[in-house]
């Protein structure tokens, strides 16, 4: 399981820092020669689901795009992206139930987003030229909506132009023989109105360019977000705690227990028989502590890497505000820290329980 990154990101101007907390609903403003100002919005309808956080800088602030994180299984009351702006004033404009969104970047009209999931099949050249509708969310409260007849990629605005770039078509494939390939993406941009921004765009009504993709705003692997970790000196903020009913807890919880209930027995053979989920592994306990929000589930079992002892994984159901925490894939992770002896030194046991 990746946990998500904490701190403070940065979204800088010549006039103003905005520090934004990537876990915490705090954001402190900075100018020159002001005291620093310190806004929170610890009551946001954010959903009942963990998080994954996105910061956006804007030439008019700093977007916080919040998107649940996705579990098959999970059905809540709020199940879509919530956005809120922060302007170097301290004016914060929310934005809830907007769906499932891909961030594509922002211009002087505001964070541009693309409405649904990404279901392009890579072979497929009539899905990258299809009709895809996206969404402009306004500073000042307005939204927009949009449609463009192709796979949206970025937006974005330069000293020129705010642009739009999209997929020119389906990527071009290089197999390699064995049943793999790899793909390379071909893009174009279109140069946005300066006003109001239409109801469509149609791509080949526009002088597209070619555009490579280190050349979009964040796309290059060199180019990252001025980033500081939590001191304790620094302001906190804590989120208003959810109201989870009951039976979704009790589900999350057996969710998390499910997933690590047969790592014993976990793979099948094409012969039938079971083999646990990491070599030498047996033994598996799984022991639910603690009461919502702070429930946690431990698993223990015996491996070879601590013959002496047991190893210990714990996993937090639930965030600090009482959302659920999904923990997809979390067995195989496990794994692959076992098999790969990513694991702490047996001199960290304590009562005979190595936690890894």
């Amino acid at each position: 399981m990746i946990d998500e990154p904490t701190g403070w990101q940065e979204v800088p101007s010549p006039q103003w820092l905005i520090l934004v907390n990537l876990t915490e609903p705090i954001a402190v403003i900075r100018r020159s020669g002001e005291f620093d100002r310190t806004i929170t919005w610890p009551d946001l309808p954010v959903g009942l689901l963990g998080l994954h956080v996105r910061i956006v800088p804007a030439p008019d602030g700093a977007w916080v795009l919040y998107m649940p994180v996705e579990k098959a299984g999970y059905e809540t009351s709020h199940n879509g992206a919530t956005a809120l702006h922060i302007s170097p004033d301290g004016i914060l404009t929310p934005f809830s139930d907007l769906g499932h969104v891909h961030c594509l970047g922002t211009t002087r009209h505001g964070l541009w987003l693309s409405i649904g999931h990404w279901d392009a099949d890579v072979d497929s050249e009539a899905d990258w030229l299809t009709d895809r509708d996206l969404l402009v969310l306004d500073a000042n409260g307005g939204t927009h909506r949009l449609t463009a007849d192709r796979m949206p990629a970025a937006a974005f605005e330069d000293d020129q132009s705010a642009h739009l770039v999209v997929y020119t078509s389906a990527p071009d494939a290089s197999h390699d023989g064995h049943g793999g390939a790899s793909y390379t993406y071909r893009f174009s941009q279109i140069d946005l109105p300066a006003g109001a921004l239409p109801s469509t765009l149609h791509i080949t009504e526009n002088q597209a360019v070619p555009v490579e993709d280190d050349d979009m705003p964040g796309r290059s692997r060199d180019e990252g977000p001025g980033t500081h970790p939590i001191t304790m000196d620094d302001p906190r903020a804590s989120w208003t705690l959810v109201e989870l009913p009951s039976e979704q807890k009790k589900a999350a919880i057996e969710a998390v227990c499910t997933e690590f209930a047969h790592l014993d027995s976990y793979w099948t053979a094409p012969s039938g028989a079971r083999t646990p989920l990491s070599d030498g592994l047996s033994g598996t306990r799984v022991d639910v502590v603690g009461e919502w929000p702070a429930t946690r589930v431990e698993v223990s079992f015996i491996h070879p890497h601590y013959p002496e002892g047991r190893l210990r994984r714990a996993y937090r159901v639930f965030d600090d505000a009482g959302r659920i925490k999904p923990t997809e894939f979390a067995a195989i992770h496990l794994m692959e820290d076992l098999d790969t002896r990513d694991l702490p030194p047996v001199t960290n046991a304590h009562n005979t329980i190595l936690d890894i």
